[in-house]
């Protein structure tokens, strides 16, 4: 350290050493209690030890080991963050494939969906028409059917004959047992 020396006397040999709360060093013949020996304000005395804190101790270590130092710490601090920063891409690029995968697998369920339903509509459209003709069939007038009164058409294509008889009406009378004819 060439440039430690008392700021009074320029010595650098001296068997202890301080310095002011102004900022000055003394060696232990310069120091003046209560008042620095180099500026003459009023001031507080530091020992410099082995004991001193360590944010005090700082100004007196070289500054090249103070860098390196400093950027031993600055390399684990940026190689710790720099290992956060792979963590997260790692986990985000997972997420991505993941979220990649789980959307192809929504859309082929919608292009399949879609496709049954389209399916389905055409069903329904075929059969919607077969109602339709169905019901402007049934709209027609009796007269101007081609089928005979006594056939009925089941599920738009089957025929079927339904009995056509005469049946004389039901009268209060009839229900004794006597027969009664009315004439008209």
């Amino acid at each position: 350290m060439d440039w430690f020396h008392c700021s009074k006397c320029f010595t650098k040999r001296g068997s202890s050493f301080a310095v002011t709360s102004c900022g000055h060093i003394c060696c232990e013949a310069c120091i003046i209690s209560n008042e620095c020996s180099v500026c003459g304000a009023s001031c507080c005395y530091l020992t410099i030890s082995d004991e001193m804190k360590p944010q005090e101790k700082v100004f007196f270590k070289e500054p090249l080991k103070l860098m390196q130092s400093r950027l031993e710490h600055i390399s684990q601090i940026a190689v710790f963050q720099q290992k956060q920063m792979e963590r997260i891409i790692i986990h985000l690029r997972h997420m991505t494939v993941e979220l990649e995968r789980r959307l192809k697998e929504l859309t082929d369920k919608g292009y399949r969906q879609l496709s049954e339903l389209r399916r389905e509509n055409d069903v329904l459209k075929k059969h919607i028409l077969e109602l339709k003709k169905e019901n402007a069939e049934l709209k027609k007038p009796l007269s101007q059917r081609r089928v005979s009164p006594g056939h009925l058409h089941i599920d738009g294509g089957q025929r079927m004959t339904l009995p056509v008889a005469i049946t004389s009406p039901v009268t209060p009378h009839s229900r004794t047992g006597r027969c009664v004819f009315h004439s008209f």
